[in-house]
């Protein structure tokens, strides 16, 4: 006995999908379709989806006749099975357009529909007596509130058999964003300061609202010097009683972290009350950009993407490279670091707890340094070793890429602080070193791929450091 489930133009192997689809909250979307023509004799796969969609477990074998490949039987029964990654999305509805089996003389056969989202199957069932002919199947739809599930496994199923054939036509997953939309912030401040000034308000005003009228309430902020910050001298603190929120300020990343939970009222007369001051007698002269933010990931003005450090100890730049290509913020996809200013080195190499991955790499052509991840893929930054140069802009530590080693060391990384140049880079094997040099973690960014949503969940400020004016004379008419 054999059994044959035909599907035309269906997607025959584990794939990821990465089509670009701009995400609008609460907005019902398509998120995978797999489209079958019309036709038996041409299969062509159409899949149709957004980013990071996954497909797996499908059953697949060979061929009957041609031009027919068959999705058949595994030792469960005569199942098709397939699962698709839908975190972050809610009301999932799963539909078929209909499709049609050729069944034994005067039999009943069944198809279902089975959506499983981690707590048992919805079942559709259609009932259908055959008489020796082609029947047809009509559309079916199978809906819940799979919210917030980081997957749903699809199971269709016939008891077609006796060499009978069953087809689908459009298998369609659908689901919408979920509705909780980031909170909108809202700062202005440019500022002087001058020696021997007084602590200065970072802030001149500051409003944190949400679409969402019910969401009042956040978690943590923070208050970093994203750029031109002085360790030694530039200092952040915060001033009145603010009950409900706890502050902590990092000499090393130049950050005040502001922990709740506490409304936005409370949150915007802490930010308010956050002051700047010089510890140095002859400080530093130069502008400090101050970026107010969600507490998680690190905003910089100039690139206008966000940036964090990602503690993972002893992860390999392959495996470093996946997962921050699966980790996304508010809507906005991820990808290890490619760092092309100062501004970004800096900000970067002031979060890492060690040596971090970055996302470049010579692994293609030797002494040609690639951005491999991220919107500027394909990006040549460096050509040849130490004494090389760059077409645009890199930061390698000293005396590096130096390539040693039998294996060689193709892939980038900032440097743990103690080696070198503070936020410099580094080449190493796919698998890190030793000491200083063993990976602790990886540096992922966000921002600037395409599709992504439009965030204002940041603001940024500016206080300018100079020199006090000397009068030189008094004059008058």
């Amino acid at each position: 006995m054999k059994y044959y489930v035909f599907v035309r133009n269906f997607v025959f192997c584990c794939c990821l999908l990465t089509l670009n689809i701009s995400v609008v909250y609460g907005q019902e979307i398509q998120l995978v379709k797999y489209q079958f023509t019309n036709s038996n004799t041409n299969p062509d796969a159409n899949p149709i989806g957004s980013p990071n969609l996954t497909l797996s477990g499908l059953n697949y074998s060979g061929s009957y006749g041609n031009p027919f490949s068959s999705l058949y039987t595994n030792t469960d029964g005569r199942i098709i099975e397939l699962t698709i990654s839908t975190l972050g999305y809610e009301n999932i509805k799963v539909e078929w357009d209909g499709g049609f089996f050729f069944g034994n003389n005067n039999r009943t056969h069944q198809w279902q529909l089975q959506v499983d989202s981690g707590s048992g199957y919805g079942t559709v069932i259609y009932t259908q007596t055959c008489s020796g002919s082609w029947v047809s199947i009509p559309a079916q739809n199978l809906s819940n509130s799979f919210n917030n599930k980081a997957s749903i496994k699809i199971r269709i199923t016939s008891n077609v058999s006796n060499n009978r054939y069953v087809y689908i036509d459009n298998l369609i997953v659908k689901g919408a964003p979920n509705d909780d939309e980031p909170p909108v912030i809202v700062a202005t401040g440019d500022q002087g300061f001058c020696d021997g000034d007084p602590a200065l308000n970072v802030v001149e005003s500051i409003s944190i609202t949400d679409p969402d009228p019910s969401d009042t309430q956040l978690d943590a902020m923070s208050v970093q010097i994203s750029s031109g910050y002085v360790n030694g001298e530039d200092v952040l603190s915060i001033i009145g009683s603010h009950p409900n929120i706890a502050d902590s300020w990092d000499t090393t990343t130049g950050r005040l972290t502001l922990t709740g939970p506490a409304t936005f009222v409370e949150f915007e007369s802490a930010i308010s009350s956050v002051q700047y001051t010089n510890a140095s007698g002859t400080p530093t002269y130069g502008a400090r950009i101050f970026s107010i933010t969600l507490e998680q990931a690190n905003f910089l003005s100039e690139s206008n993407h966000f940036y964090e450090f990602i503690s993972d100890v002893g992860i390999r730049w392959d495996d470093a490279r996946d997962a921050a290509a699966a980790r996304t913020y508010y809507g906005l996809q991820g990808y290890l670091a490619t760092l092309s200013s100062q501004a970004e080195s800096d900000l970067a190499g002031a979060q890492i707890s060690g040596a971090g991955w970055l996302g470049g790499s010579d692994e293609d052509v030797e002494g040609v340094w690639k951005w491999m991840t991220g919107p500027e893929v394909g990006t040549v930054f460096w050509n040849g070793l130490a004494g090389g140069s760059s077409p645009s802009w890199a930061f390698w530590n000293t005396g590096e890429p130096n390539n040693v080693g039998s294996g060689g060391e193709d892939y980038a990384h900032i440097t743990d602080n103690t080696v070198g140049i503070p936020g410099s880079w580094n080449d190493l094997p796919i698998a890190g070193g030793g000491g200083a040099y063993q990976p602790k973690g990886y540096v992922v960014e966000y921002g600037g791929t395409t599709g992504d949503p439009v965030l204002q969940i940041s603001a940024t400020t500016s206080i300018t450091v100079g020199i006090t004016p000397i009068p030189v004379g008094l004059f008058h008419d």
